[in-house]
């Protein structure tokens, strides 16, 4: 608890000092060595910090130069299969309920072709709003092929992880995900439900994931509000001007 705490103050600080141009974007921060002397701080608590910093998106390691700062804008690794909840954590994630999920065709102009088995067995659909401090970040709509899945209209709730709610109820895990990502207008529908001004940029992606069930897949079409939250992936941030 102690090494927890104190790993937080050091990223805290460090973060506001970027923020506060202290250190500025392609400046280099204190080695290890330094910050663990002036911290009196553990090598694996100053790792820690730093590697909080790094995935998301103020700082990045090069090997030879130590950590930069790249950015003054956090960055979310949502471009990863791993889910919203897993990548920011539940307790700071809000959700608004757009539709409950409910058992339905597919839509006709479908985002991915499927197959003859996902097209006959319809599909179960959902969308929700997720919000970190109260600013909607993301509109997410998804579609699960209605294949042996007993009970989850029922069951799933919207402000639960998805993710963990098909391993647990389904023993159902994500293996892989394949997606394409746009720069797009918002609509007057988009705009709404992230509350910003019609054709504000906004981030496009659609998703398909691979589960442990050759037959089903799961599909889901986001639009991400980036106006304070840049979106990045293992290599990078990733924002509307880079697609």
């Amino acid at each position: 608890m102690e090494s927890t705490l104190q790993y937080k103050i050091l990223y805290n600080r460090l973060k506001k000092e970027i923020l506060a141009d202290v250190y500025q974007v392609g400046s280099v921060l204190p080695s290890e060595n330094d910050l663990c002397a002036a911290s009196n701080l553990a090598r694996s608590t100053v790792r820690q910090a730093l590697s909080q910093l790094e995935s998301e998106g103020f700082i990045v390691k090069q090997k030879g130069k130590g950590s930069i700062v790249k950015s003054k804008s956090r960055a979310l690794n949502l471009l990863s299969f791993q889910g919203f909840s897993a990548m920011v954590g539940p307790e700071k994630i809000s959700t608004l309920s757009v539709q409950e999920p409910q058992i339905q065709p597919w839509p006709v102009k479908f985002f991915f072709e499927l197959n003859e088995l996902e097209r006959g067995a319809g599909c179960i659909h959902f969308s929700r709003v997720r919000s970190i401090d109260g600013q909607p970040l993301m509109y997410e709509s998804t579609f699960v092929p209605n294949l042996n899945l007993p009970q989850f209209v029922r069951q799933f709730k919207l402000n639960s992880s998805f993710f963990e709610f098909l391993a647990k109820t389904y023993q159902l895990e994500i293996t892989g995900m394949e997606q394409e990502i746009w720069a797009a207008s918002a609509d007057p529908e988009i705009a709404q439900r992230l509350q910003l001004a019609e054709g504000t940029p906004v981030l496009k992606i659609c998703r398909k994931y691979a589960t442990n069930r050759a037959h089903l897949q799961v599909y889901s079409l986001l639009y991400c509000n980036t106006s304070k939250y840049a979106m990045s992936n293992s290599s990078g941030v990733v924002n509307q001007q880079s697609i």
